[in-house]
């Protein structure tokens, strides 16, 4: 239950959505990121796409688990 491809997916996806948006349109982490070599640019995106992702993930997870728990199947 707990480990499941479509919500490491659903999870990819939203963080790299989050990331894009965080890193290229808000203006405050344009300027810091436009601050930073290119190598340590490439650590900022893998390390906050692995704590999005951990996020997402666990969000799903629970959601999934409170449904469970809510709709139990029919026997």
């Amino acid at each position: 239950m707990f480990i499941s491809t479509k919500r490491g997916i659903i999870s990819a996806v939203l963080s790299l959505l989050l990331e894009f948006y965080a890193f290229n349109f808000v203006p405050k982490n344009i300027n810091i990121i436009a601050t930073r070599s290119l190598s340590r640019q490439i650590i900022d995106y893998a390390l906050n796409f692995i704590i999005f992702f951990i996020v997402f993930y666990l969000t799903l997870t629970l959601i999934a688990y409170i449904i469970k728990k809510i709709f139990p199947k029919s026997k």
